[in-house]
């Protein structure tokens, strides 16, 4: 018997039983939307997380003093200027290289509005290491970072709700009762991936938030710019050998600062979103498994109802193997077809809730061609049983039985 008159006369039984048919792949069906919503989701996770660890900088390697244990990004410890110079003079695989100095909540004032706010000092090629650009004004210079010149560059969120509208070029602010000239405004970014809004931020020159704002030339962290994005582990460990070098650190202690590169969030994050995803595919596939227990049970019922016709197919000279395979062309068809109506709204699914709920979602062909071959993978294993015991009827005893 031909493959094509098996998958006809597959067609043409699960035909005589519409209902049954569709209600025994209801399992398989929430099974692949799950699978497809997960993945999906997944995806777009995946995706948006590496868009915002790309918008953080570029090649970039952020060094915080202080040690793990109650650890604290701007605490109480401090780098000094001498451990800044080292790394400078000794890392040859520096592209550019800030200290950072930060004063978190503290309050602006310009006219009668005052805004509370982060105030962050550092050098001028900031924004060629976070990749980012002015939309309106100017960036301060290195000149202007010697002198502590008291100029200001400040982020949309704190633009918006200090000016109102009005263009803040040129505007004076006060800080401490200091006043700032504002002489740019940042390019908007998205939301740090800790939830932190980076437009709420006011960056000064270093030297200008050392004297007047912390009072301390010492300052809590530094992020450098690698020359290469592929030796940012040579980078890592060569700035990390400097600094255990100039804290007079011996084998057996260990460090006293903490270095966080971008290949280390991105691997980080790649690792949890795994974890999650395998989760959630797991949770997904025990749909999978019980539609196809539903598939075995309603094909043991269907090889039960149509004894008397295998029977006559086995004596007019119809081969075990052929009766096998119909029924598991029977299993297959059934899941096949499930896994494509839950393809088809797992698709749909996935952009009703990005457009409710504004997540990014991201629905690739592999995850499509997973989702179609685990169910007829499903067909396949729990179709064989019933369509087994099928070849094995006895043909006279199956033509007695009616």
């Amino acid at each position: 018997m031909s493959p094509k008159f098996i998958i006809k006369s597959a067609f043409r039984a699960l035909r005589k039983h519409k209902m049954r048919s569709l209600l025994t792949t209801l399992g398989i069906i929430v099974g692949i939307i799950s699978i497809i919503t997960v993945m999906s989701i997944g995806q777009g996770a995946k995706q948006k997380v590496k868009e915002q660890i790309e918008d953080l900088g570029t090649n970039f390697i952020i060094v915080f003093s202080g040690t793990s244990k109650g650890f604290h990004p701007f605490g109480a410890k401090k780098f000094k200027r001498s451990d800044y110079k080292a790394i400078v003079e000794e890392c040859d695989q520096i592209k550019h290289i800030s200290p950072i100095a930060i004063k978190r909540s503290i309050r602006v004032v310009y006219n009668n509005v005052n805004w509370s706010t982060n105030i962050t000092g550092i050098k001028s090629n900031f924004t060629k290491i976070r990749n980012w650009p002015l939309e309106k004004g100017d960036f301060f210079s290195e000149e202007d970072n010697q002198s502590g010149a008291k100029v200001a560059v400040i982020g949309k969120t704190v633009e918006d709700n200090l000016f109102c509208g009005e263009n803040p070029i040129g505007k004076k602010i006060r800080i401490k009762n200091v006043p700032f000239k504002v002489i740019g405004v940042l390019t908007e970014k998205g939301k740090h991936p800790s939830g932190e809004d980076q437009n709420d931020s006011i960056m000064i020159p270093l030297k200008t938030v050392q004297r007047k704002i912390v009072g301390s030339y010492n300052f809590p962290a530094m992020i450098i710019c690698g020359k290469q994005k592929d030796q940012l582990h040579v980078l890592a460990n060569e700035i990390r050998g400097v600094l255990r070098q100039e804290h007079n650190l011996s084998p057996k202690d260990e460090d006293d600062f903490i270095l966080i590169s971008q290949n280390d969030i991105s691997q980080a994050v790649g690792a949890a979103q795994m974890v999650l995803n395998l989760l959630l595919i797991a949770v997904a596939s025990i749909s999978l498994l019980v539609g196809g227990i539903g598939i075995m049970n309603i094909m043991l019922v269907t090889v039960t109802e149509r004894t008397r016709e295998i029977g006559m197919r086995m004596a007019l000279g119809a081969p075990s193997h052929t009766i096998l395979r119909q029924f598991i062309m029977e299993s297959i068809i059934l899941c096949f077809t499930g896994g494509s109506i839950g393809v088809f709204i797992g698709i749909n699914l996935s952009k009703l809730l990005s457009m409710l709920f504004g997540w990014t979602v991201f629905i690739s062909y592999p995850s499509i061609v997973v989702s179609l071959l685990s169910a007829v993978l499903v067909g396949l294993f729990f179709g064989f049983y019933p369509a087994y015991k099928a070849s094995k009827l006895n043909p006279i005893e199956a033509l007695e039985e009616h």
